[in-house]
């Protein structure tokens, strides 16, 4: 089994209550709570391979870690798994997470690896903005507005906030709602198993939200302030590029 834990002053914490943990030491629950209808409660929390979504985060302070169960256990699904007895064994490099996430893909039907390690846009060093770019803007234009419930409806909050912290420190809080409709745009295509999304009408097994996806996977992010469509690239979440919507619908973008 895995445990997500980060790492403070040097030592292990749980993400979520703020215990702490040592390697090699041995804890037992002495009041584990066996009760299956409440998925929070007494317990040393640990999950396979593809519960790790729920609390990992690609940040420098995130650690995974190999452990050992045992005794009465409670698991309710791939997230919440509580047992009454835990132990740290071992550190797992990330680049071991990312195999390991790697191999399980084909059973799970989605990219976990990527789950774990999104594409952060603001990390890649984007090209000047073409025609190519103003063209996928346009095709964005007109679908972002189906964005948010289809993709929502039918994907995990866990894997929307992974991505979303990727990117959240680099974006301005004048801009957030705007760039939320790229992040569910991203994450829609770590599902290719869905090949017909809701409420909007597009080829089944096209991915109607792409011309965001390629934007992004090629360091863009798009954000609109009620008037203004920008392009945004790079750490600093710079503008690169900005115009309204008629000046996209013009002859010269």
């Amino acid at each position: 089994m895995y445990k997500v834990l980060r790492r403070t002053d040097g030592k292990l914490y749980s993400p979520f209550q703020i215990y702490k943990y040592e390697p090699g030491k041995g804890y037992v629950c002495e009041d584990f709570d066996t009760d299956m209808t409440i998925d929070c409660s007494r317990g040393y929390y640990a999950t396979d391979i593809d519960g790790l979504i729920y609390s990992f985060r690609d940040l420098p302070d995130y650690e995974v870690w190999d452990v050992e169960v045992g005794g009465q256990k409670v698991e309710i699904d791939q997230f919440k798994r509580r047992y009454e007895k835990i132990k740290l064994v071992r550190q797992v490099p990330l680049e071991e997470v990312k195999k390991l996430a790697l191999a399980e893909e084909g059973k799970l039907g989605y990219k976990l690896a990527e789950v774990l390690f999104p594409i952060n846009p603001l990390k890649i060093k984007a090209g000047p903005v073409t025609e190519i770019e103003i063209e996928l803007l346009k095709k964005w234009v007109s679908v972002r507005d189906s964005v948010w419930v289809s993709v929502r409806d039918s994907v995990w909050d866990s894997v929307r906030d992974s991505v979303w912290v990727s990117v959240r420190d680099s974006v301005w809080d004048s801009v957030w709602d705007s760039v939320w409709d790229s992040v569910w745009a991203y994450v829609s295509s770590l599902f290719p198993n869905i090949t017909k999304w809701k409420y909007i009408n597009h080829p089944e097994g096209e991915n109607p939200f792409q011309s965001c996806i390629d934007l992004w996977r090629k360091g863009f992010v798009p954000s609109f302030d009620g008037e203004v469509w920008r392009l945004h690239a790079g750490e600093k979440a710079k503008i690169v590029w900005q115009g309204t919507k008629e000046a996209l619908e013009s002859e010269d973008g």
